[in-house]
């Protein structure tokens, strides 16, 4: 079942499918009418899990603990050369390693390469790729371990609908992976060029806008779209490349409770946004302010160094940045991170995009968060909090003075 197709062919059982389970100990149904969402389906908030057998056949991209030394130390000689699972993507040909063994196969489906489209995201047929555009800086496509099925036979969705039992639902949406053209280790934010940060952020955009368009046409609505990164094998990066993901969720089931607290929060300001007035603790907390972002230490921290940013603009969604704001935002993410190394910050670190579902009326400013990794107990496992050792004021300061030396 990789890029998410079910079919005659590899259908076998319905535990073997991508699966979407709301705790019922933690699931409300939402009643209100205030976020436009249409009631064709009952919808819900709370904790859901996406369960997918096939994201345990992904290849992993470190062999060895002294090999995964090498990309944390960002040596420059694998910069551009080092081959990986993505290289017969980009390369157009089958690559193999130093035993002689096939990397990959080359198949895939391209959502955007750059900004330009290509395969429809609700492509059938995987195939390999001739030749990549020679000034393109990154990729799009559908990701071929998802947690979620695109396109379901329809003789199998009604044995799946027939005989999956009631508590249980077919996972359905797009999950797709954009990567860098070239190789760039994902723990090397000071050695990856701006623009070809810059480039995946312009093809992801490119990618969410395409696949909205063509799930709308598809009778899809009401869709949560969660844009992230994982920098890092101990925050769920499996690959060293630099590479993003982004969920686009077609259940039309509603959303997760931290979501839920956002579009609540947001509501309850009215016309007086908290992102466009604050002044983050006096300035205290903040790390960093440009023309189009500011970034600084949250007040209630999910982990030490819990950095926020947020466009100044009042966007509510990741594919509404213009480009001089997707520039601007490349630009400071090197330099961050590169701060956040010089501090010996965990190099393994979550970049989270918090956005407005499509189909929700909803007034939402756009936010993100930088989180490293870091161990937590069973207190923060149990609750929706967290237990932080460093004053967000004095880990923003500490940050700042680490950026001083980039500013420049």
């Amino acid at each position: 079942m990789e890029w998410g197709i079910i079919n005659k062919d590899n259908f076998k059982d319905i535990y073997d499918i991508p699966l979407k389970r709301w705790d019922p100990l933690s699931t409300v149904q939402i009643r209100s009418e205030d976020f436009g969402l249409r009631k064709e389906h009952a919808r819900y908030y709370g904790h859901y899990s996406y369960i997918s057998p096939i994201r345990g056949t992904r290849p992993k991209g470190f062999k060895t603990v002294e090999e995964e030394k090498q990309f944390l130390d960002c040596s420059k000689k694998i910069v551009g050369k080092y081959k990986d699972v993505f290289s017969s993507i980009t390369e157009g040909k089958v690559i193999y390693d130093d035993w002689g063994l096939p990397l990959g196969d080359g198949y895939t489906m391209i959502i955007t390469e750059g900004e330009q489209r290509r395969d429809k995201p609700f492509s059938e047929t995987p195939h390999r790729i001739e030749r990549i555009l020679d000034n393109c800086k990154a990729l799009t496509l559908i990701n071929r371990y998802p947690s979620m099925a695109r396109i379901v036979d329809p003789d199998v969705n009604e044995y799946i609908v027939k005989n999956l039992p009631s508590h249980l639902k077919l996972s359905r949406g797009i999950n797709l992976v954009t990567i860098s053209r070239k190789f760039y280790p994902s723990l090397c934010f000071n050695l990856i060029p701006m623009d070809v940060l810059a480039g995946i952020f312009l093809s992801m955009r490119a990618a969410i806008l395409y696949c909205i368009e063509e799930s709308i046409n598809n009778d899809y609505y009401d869709i949560p779209v969660m844009p992230f990164f994982n920098i890092g094998r101990r925050v769920g990066g499996s690959q060293p490349r630099i590479h993003s993901q982004v969920y686009i969720d077609l259940n039309m089931d509603g959303h997760g409770s931290r979501l839920e607290g956002y579009l609540e929060a947001f509501k309850d300001m009215g016309n007086r946004c908290h992102l466009c007035e604050t002044t983050h603790g006096d300035t205290d907390r903040i790390i960093l302010k440009t023309e189009f972002w500011t970034f600084y230490n949250t007040g209630s921290p999910v982990r030490n160094y819990h950095i926020r940013f947020h466009p100044n603009e009042h966007l509510r969604r990741f594919s509404q940045l213009k480009v001089n704001q997707i520039e601007d935002l490349s630009k400071s993410l090197k330099m961050i991170f590169q701060a956040l190394d010089d501090l010996k910050i965990d190099k393994n670190r979550n970049i989270l995009f918090n956005c407005c579902p499509y189909g929700y009326d909803a007034d939402f400013h756009m936010f993100s968060d930088i989180i490293p990794h870091e161990i937590i107990g069973g207190a923060e496992m149990a609750d929706d909090m967290r237990v932080a050792r460093k004053l967000p004021h004095i880990a923003a300061k500490e940050i700042r003075n680490s950026l001083k030396k980039y500013l420049n």
